[in-house]
Order: C-alpha cells, then structure tokens, then sequence
C-alpha cells in the first residue's frame, strides 16, 4: 500500500470517525498557525526587523501552509465524504495596528519558542506511536519544522525585545509561562485511537534541553525538567 493511503475497511467507524475528528481540529490549529505567522511576519516587517529575521518568518508561514495541506491529506484518506475548507481570513491590509512589542514578544515567546518545542514532542509521540503508514509520514512532515519555528520565535523576540529592562523581561517570561501553563488542557485518553494516528491527549510541556540555547539572548536561563533533548 502506498504510504499516503489507507485501507478505511480495516477499522470501524466509529473509529475512523474519532480519528478524523482529532485531525480536523488539527488542521484547525495549522489553519490558525498561518494567520498567526503571517500577522508576526506583517508586525515584524513594520518594525523594520532584520531580512534575515523576516526570512524565517516568511519561511514559517510556508511551513504552516504545507502542514495544512498535510492534514487536508490525512482527511481525504480517513473521512473521504468530508470536504475541508481552504478558507484562509487573514487581513494584512494597512488597516492593521501599530504592532505592539509586548504582544508580539509574547506570541513569539509562548506559541513558538515555549509552544513549538511542546507540539514537535507531541508529534513525536505520534509517530512513535501509529502503525500505519499514513499517519507515520503525516507526523513526520508536522514534526520536521516544529524545531526551526521554535528558534525562529527566540531569535525574533531577543530582536523585539532587545531595549527592554530586566524587570520587563521578567514580566514577559512570568506572562509566559503562566499563560502557557492555563492553556493547557489534556484531552481524555483514546488509546485505540492513538494508535492508529490519533495525537495523544496528554501531551509533555517540558522544555527540551535543546531550545536553552535560544533562550539566552532573550536574559532567560530556565532549568530545563528533562535531560534529554528532543531528536528529529
């Protein structure tokens, strides 16, 4: 069998439709991550960051469209009656606000550089987990950017965030963490499910000793709680 098909006669369903419904709020969550990279790219271009700095950004929001098409190609296999839509609202006109920094430095610091590390160990999970075929390539396509997203929000924010005071950087990294730490919600357990491709509910939020690196510039040493460092 080809590595982008699958066999739907092999499971139930009921099955197939919990599956389904796990990578249709996926998808909804890549659908946000464009938006989000492409108002970080804007925000960033009127601040007047560096080319390389708007590089990476312009390279994550194509990385956040390839995952959408990714889980647009999972849904075509597991729930073939549904039709997701290709609708992307992202208004980037010049009605947009002056950025504020510190909103951009926060998302830059708790969905990419905080957050992404948290997805790429759960998308991890996944693929360690699925036996078939199809969800191994998909996690395997989501997983491979997670890391350059997370060192693209460090980089970005130490830019930001680079006149700031101590006492403003240790707003940001309590505003962070404590808002990282609210947002998550463990979804109930469905181990038949999971591994079949279903993105574990309980997912691991502690930082990977290789995002410490990242983080310095931006005046925070946090003491990572596992030792070992997340492999792509």
């Amino acid at each position: 069998m080809k590595p982008h098909t699958l066999d739907r006669s092999n499971y139930s369903p009921l099955l197939l439709s919990r599956v389904a419904a796990g990578w249709r709020r996926l998808a909804e969550d890549e659908r946000r991550g464009i938006i989000t990279s492409a108002h970080l790219a804007a925000d960033l271009a009127a601040l007047d960051a560096p080319a390389a700095i708007l590089a990476m950004a312009g390279r994550v929001v194509q990385d956040e469209i390839h995952h959408l098409e990714v889980c647009a190609r999972v849904l075509e296999e597991v729930d073939p009656a549904a039709r997701m839509s290709a609708r992307i609202e992202c208004a980037l006109g010049t009605s947009r606000p002056s950025p504020d920094e510190t909103v951009l430095a926060r998302t830059l610091v708790a969905e990419y550089a905080l957050g992404k590390p948290a997805t790429a160990s759960a998308f991890a999970a996944a693929r360690a987990l699925v036996r078939e075929p199809l969800f191994g390539w998909a996690y395997a396509e989501l997983l491979h950017d997670e890391t350059r997203h997370a060192t693209f929000g460090a980089r970005a924010a130490a830019w930001v965030i680079r006149a700031w005071s101590t006492q403003q950087r240790q707003a940001l990294w309590t505003h962070c963490l404590t808002s990282g730490a609210s947002a998550t919600t463990p979804r109930p357990k469905d181990a038949e499910a999971e591994e079949l491709g279903l993105l574990p509910g309980e997912l691991d939020c502690t930082l990977p000793r290789w995002i410490i690196p990242h983080l310095a510039p931006l005046g925070i040493h946090p003491r990572p709680a596992n030792a070992q460092a997340l492999v792509h």
